[in-house]
């Protein structure tokens, strides 16, 4: 097929959003609204993640000091994160919606034009919360799909939703997802990340998992709004790879 484009001299600009721009201390690869997957089995490292997206390492400030409010939600409550008691929340206490929706209202309005606001939210093991109950449902995909602007001017939100597998996410709240990291799983559960979240060919997805996971607790982090040459990352080394169209 050969396309022919007779130029027009129309110019289209991007749309200018009255919200919270990029934190300028944020690691250059990360996202920082709507929302992200941390895809683990139990033990394979998905809270010593968390742990260090919040608090940086050495070599990269990572998430460190970018948000202004971290929330952590999950039925028990209990990981030590450094965080206000009040914003370490347990399922046991009140309904996820209730939850949520207090936390929009407490974090909308904050943001000015000269200093803008940065919510986040971490939702671990929770996924049957938001799959049993269908006001936790809608909240949810309302934040998941209206993070750079729920709370208003010049703020933004980003969740993090943390799940042993990809399938246990329903496929309409995944697919709002814009990065993932994923540590080394089932063959099932490859595929559907190849599919939905690479999109590479079988033979080019199963050598970037062997490359990646050659050493337990390694993760695949991807984020999608790089170019598909350039969104992979071992860990947080990012990989190039060349001969992909």
């Amino acid at each position: 097929m050969k396309i022919k484009e007779t130029d027009s001299n129309i110019k289209i600009n991007g749309a200018k959003f009255h919200t919270g721009d990029r934190p300028k201390q944020l690691s250059p690869f990360l996202p920082y609204v709507n929302m992200s997957l941390i895809i683990g089995l139990p033990a394979s490292g998905k809270s010593s993640l968390i742990k260090s997206l919040l608090n940086g390492t050495k070599q990269d400030n990572l998430y460190n000091d970018v948000f202004h409010s971290v929330y952590y939600i999950s039925p028990s409550g209990t990981m030590d994160l450094n965080l206000p008691e009040e914003k370490m929340i347990s399922l046991a206490d009140e309904p996820l919606e209730r939850i949520l929706e207090d936390i929009i209202e407490n974090e909308s309005g904050q943001g000015e034009e000269d200093e803008h606001h940065h919510a986040l939210i971490i939702l671990d093991d929770a996924v049957n919360y938001i799959n049993t109950n269908r006001n936790a449902t809608n909240i949810f995909r309302k934040i998941c799909y209206n993070g750079r602007h729920i709370l208003g001017k010049f703020s933004s939100l980003m969740t993090m939703l943390v799940s042993q597998k990809i399938k246990e996410i329903s496929l309409a709240i995944r697919s709002q997802a814009n990065s993932i990291y994923f540590f080394n799983s089932t063959r099932q559960e490859k595929e559907v990340l190849r599919d939905e979240f690479l999109p590479l060919d079988k033979q080019e997805a199963n050598q970037l998992y062997e490359y990646v996971f050659d050493r337990p607790h390694n993760f695949l982090f991807v984020n999608l709004s790089m170019p598909k040459n350039i969104r992979n990352f071992k860990n947080f080394n990012q990989l190039k790879l060349e001969n992909i169209d």
